[in-house]
């Protein structure tokens, strides 16, 4: 190859390196787990090494010819590993070993015998359409956040490949002319800004975790739990599962023994003692926003969870005892102690909270003003000794508890 088939014009030179460089850095420092940031800034150094071909001399002008395969090698890569940094499949995995086998291997062999130079090159070709088809492929059977986060390699990904291919096709097999060709290289920039789009989307979703505290605030229902942080992740297919000491299970918001699913394309984040998130496999890769989604809904998660207990105890009462549960508690000629300071009256006013109804619901039962329930309820609390500080659903919750323990 000559080397100035190696070489772009001065300004799509430097935009290009800089643009992987500066990228492969920022996205580093950002989720440094991640693979994808070193891969471009091995892209970028690649890139400039094609510069070696202005250089005299062929050792120069081999240095040269290997950067500029090293770089296609590596632009396959970030494209099959968008945005995880690793590949998810095996299609994906021997690709890989394939554009680095052609890239090195390839050019190895083309050295030592001159004759395979086109036929080693014409393979890259079909090899980059085979890339094109994974991305494809990955994005029909992607769930719906998989899909969002596989969005700007959708757009960005075949675009670079088939100028790839077309620098291979001129470069290596003479094919076209190289004066338009050497402009569209600048749409190697779209990979890195890709990348970038995808992390910038995940910074978004962490500022959302300060509007996630904000917004659960008091919140105790399970459901409202469950929306709030589906939203903050991007991940309408989450699921919640509660855990509940006394059966050492997990419950669903409605108390129905559950099994957190993991595996299959979910993950499984659990908070001891509290709750277990089951989110889709495209969070994965940033475990770290999962966390702290989890963290800063802690407290909101605790209140849903004594909500799901909650929901249990009253299914499991329901089906051991039927319809006779408040009657007969409220008749029997001794209390538990935890309740034995509560008057008949409030007795029944609670046995009604454990049926779920509302105080106006309680006062119509009752034949009683809403009023006088809120009254009862307050005395209730403070004859349970239940903390003022907690929110007016937490303490209905724990006192619900109290009455059906005591059952």
């Amino acid at each position: 190859m000559a080397p100035a088939a190696l070489l772009a014009p001065i300004p799509v030179e430097i935009a290009v390196g800089a643009a992987f460089i500066a990228a492969g850095v920022a996205a580093w420092r950002l989720r440094p787990a991640n693979r994808m940031g070193l891969l471009m800034i091995l892209a970028g150094i690649a890139w400039f090494g094609r510069d070696l071909a202005r250089v005299d001399g062929e050792t120069s002008n081999r240095a040269g010819e290997l950067s500029l395969n090293l770089f296609l090698a590596l632009v396959a890569h970030q494209v099959i590993v968008f945005p995880s940094g690793i590949p998810r499949s095996r299609l994906g995995r021997l690709l890989i070993t394939s554009g680095y086998a052609l890239a090195v291997g390839g050019y190895i062999v083309s050295e030592i015998f001159p004759s395979t130079n086109d036929v080693l090159a014409a393979l890259a070709i079909p090899l980059l359409a085979l890339i094109i088809f994974d991305v494809v492929e990955r994005w029909l059977a992607a769930t719906p956040p998989a899909r969002r986060a596989l969005e700007p390699i959708l757009w960005a990904g075949p675009s670079v490949l088939v100028v790839a291919a077309l620098s291979v096709a001129h470069d290596y097999l003479d094919v076209g002319s190289s004066g338009a060709l050497d402009w569209l290289k600048l749409v190697y920039i779209a990979l890195p800004l890709a990348f970038l789009i995808g992390v910038l989307r995940t910074t978004l979703h962490r500022t959302g975790i300060g509007d996630l505290v904000v917004e659960l605030g008091d919140v105790a229902s399970p459901k409202l739990v469950r929306d709030a942080l589906a939203r903050t992740l991007g991940d309408p297919s989450l699921e919640l599962a509660y855990w509940l000491p006394e059966k050492n299970t997990f419950v669903d918001g409605e108390g129905r023994p559950v099994t957190p699913a993991e595996g299959d394309g979910r993950g499984v984040l659990e908070l001891p003692g509290i709750a277990a998130l089951s989110y889709d496999s495209s969070l994965q890769d940033d475990p770290a926003l999962v966390t702290a989604a989890g963290a800063a809904a802690r407290f909101a998660l605790e209140n849903a969870r004594l909500q799901a207990e909650l929901h249990a105890q009253l299914e499991r009462r329901r089906l051991a005892e039927g319809d006779q549960l408040r009657v007969d508690f409220i008749t029997a000629p001794t209390q538990p102690g935890a309740l034995a300071e509560l008057t008949t009256r409030e007795l029944e006013v609670l046995a009604l909270l454990a049926e779920g109804r509302t105080d106006r619901g309680i006062a119509s039962a009752l034949y009683v003003t809403p009023k006088t329930v809120e009254a009862h309820v307050r005395s209730i609390f403070r004859k349970l000794d239940l903390p003022p500080d907690a929110t007016m659903e937490n303490r209905r919750v724990h006192a619900v508890l109290t009455f059906l323990r005591a059952r």
